[in-house]
């Protein structure tokens, strides 16, 4: 859908909120394993999936703004302890201590909204529960206005009914509603070309480029109904 504005002449800003740099100290066993998985170093770590992220968003004709907030995997609490230290953490519950972290993101936010004029704010739905993305969530909502509600993927394809239909709730009650928005061809592709550039990060969802076209391919059209579409949640 950002390939499909763009094309269409307007203007696009994607902000990833946990793209801040390493803090001092030493790293989790847990993030260190990671960074072998991805291949790279301690040093290149965050410069490296920057630029990714800036490929990415390119190949859709977006505009990037990285905010300060360093991965849940590198985040302590006050006394240095690692609060994300593990693979079931990273998919639990957001860190009581970090309400406050999302409160002075939604700060950020609205500051950039006001630096890029009236515009829709989107948010993710948090489907796969990652901590990330609550935090990201809980910020947007703080913030208010949100336009509509977009479905984490690679995540959203393995949400059961029951977890998918809870998050379309909004923390006030409020029920959302879907929104189907058909891609071309054109868009699909461009979609694809732009989660290839996450090098780093494909060996985590799927085997090979050639699986992730086809798993986003069968999920878009899962989406549409057998034609390729991406949905939106709305609120009612």
């Amino acid at each position: 859908m950002i390939h499909r504005q763009a094309q269409a002449g307007e203007r696009v800003v994607v902000a990833t909120l946990c793209a801040g740099d390493l803090p001092p100290g030493p790293l989790s066993e847990f993030a260190q394993s990671l960074h072998q998985r991805w291949g790279l170093g301690q040093g290149e770590v965050i410069a490296s999936r920057r630029a990714e992220d800036l490929k990415a968003l390119d190949a859709l004709g977006a505009e990037a703004v990285h905010l300060h907030v360093p991965d849940c995997i590198y985040r302590t609490d006050p006394a240095g302890r690692h609060l994300y230290a593990s693979e079931r953490a990273i998919f639990g519950e957001l860190h009581p201590a970090e309400y406050a972290l999302a409160r002075r993101l939604a700060e950020k936010i609205s500051g950039l909204m006001h630096g890029v004029g009236r515009c829709h704010l989107y948010a993710p739905l948090g489907l796969g529960h990652h901590v990330d993305h609550q935090l990201t969530r809980r910020a947007v909502e703080t913030v208010g206005n949100v336009y509509a509600y977009f479905e984490d993927y690679p995540y959203a394809a393995r949400e059961a009914g029951s977890e998918f239909e809870l998050l379309t709730r909004t923390p006030d009650g409020r029920i959302s509603s879907p929104e189907v928005v058909p891609l071309a061809e054109g868009d699909l592709s461009a979609k694809t070309t732009a989660i290839a550039q996450y090098v780093s990060q494909i060996s985590s969802f799927w085997a090979n480029l050639a699986e992730m076209e086809a798993s986003v391919r069968q999920y878009a059209e899962r989406a549409g109904d057998g034609r390729p579409a991406e949905r939106l949640w709305r609120l009612r």
